[in-house]
């Protein structure tokens, strides 16, 4: 048990620190969005593009890896949606507001640390990998789902609706963790050197990735309060830290051939809690007192779901 906790508590400590300096004003709460570009646009593209043109890509693509986690996300999307449209009486757009929720894991924030942690060697073929499926096809699927419905009730509302392929390409196309994916495949594909000073000065910046993170995540837990439907926040909870990582292991069934340390990465990747801008991603669509509340909620519940996980991963 104490290895466990040698990997979760430092994670958990770092957003206790922030939420601590935040809920203190040793960090001002303005100054959160600021650190969270900083990694978002900085430091995890850094760290992205730094670890990938080093790698050969071919080393680093590992089909039964993106199937089994595109497989796993898929289903839990499905899922979610017709558990919260069948049971809750959701409508279709708030029931795929769930299943985004439940889909979307925080590979970048809390993901890639716990590997850190859990790996004498960092797993950064298995990370980019499931930060490609989330952002090529996960976030696509979902958005495409939400808009279409969105859609259709404008259209029943008389009212215009936004064009839905220009709603995905604009957020694909803008993110920066899938331009920083592309240009290091570029990189990695054509054995482009990338000159010292500039890798040294990336990886200066990535080094700040992990932790800075950790803070953002906890300094945005302040202020937050658990509002809305409780049996809507407990489903996406138990679709993000339960059925998503229950249906991975179910897959890795059928690959034994999966190297074990990619079997553990794409469990752990399965079993975090969603993205932490899924506040902002899907308040556009009403929801964002409900996805800060159910932010909040896994986050503080995947402490004993991934200590359990990862209890289960060390014996075995």
């Amino acid at each position: 048990m104490d290895v466990v906790l040698n990997i979760t508590a430092p994670i958990f400590l770092l957003i206790l620190v922030g939420f601590a300096a935040a809920r203190y004003g040793f960090i001002p709460l303005n100054a959160l969005a600021g650190l969270s570009r900083f990694v978002l646009y900085l430091a995890l593209p850094s760290l992205i593009f730094v670890k990938l043109s080093a790698m050969d890509f071919w080393q680093v693509f590992h089909p039964d890896y993106i199937l089994v986690y595109a497989l796993g996300g898929l289903g839990t999307f499905l899922v979610t949606i017709l558990l919260g449209w069948k049971l809750i009486k959701a409508d279709l757009v708030t029931a795929g507001v769930f299943g985004v929720g439940a889909t979307m894991s925080n590979s970048a924030f809390i993901g890639f640390p716990v590997l850190l942690q859990f790996f004498d060697e960092p797993m950064t073929q298995a990370f980019v990998m499931a930060l490609m499926v989330e952002n090529l096809i996960l976030l696509p699927v979902c958005l495409i789902f939400i808009e279409t419905m969105l859609g259709q009730q404008r259209q029943q509302q008389g009212a215009n609706s936004k064009s839905l392929g220009w709603v995905v390409i604009k957020r694909i196309t803008t993110n920066p963790l899938l331009i920083a994916l592309t240009a290091g495949m570029c990189f990695s594909i054509l054995s482009l050197p990338v000159p010292e000073f500039a890798q040294r000065g990336l990886s200066l910046l990535a080094d700040g990735a992990a932790p800075t993170a950790l803070v953002v995540i906890g300094g945005s837990l302040v202020g937050v309060s658990i509002r809305g439907h409780l049996s809507a926040i407990a489903l996406v909870a138990v679709g993000k830290l339960i059925l998503f990582p229950v249906l991975v292991m179910l897959l890795l069934m059928f690959t034994p051939e999966m190297n074990p340390a990619l079997k553990v990465s794409v469990l752990v990747f399965a079993a975090m809690p969603m993205f932490s801008s899924y506040p902002i991603v899907c308040g556009e669509y009403g929801q964002r007192s409900f996805c800060a509340s159910t932010l909040l909620v896994t986050t503080v519940l995947s402490f004993l779901t991934l200590s359990i996980l990862l209890r289960f991963l060390a014996t075995n």
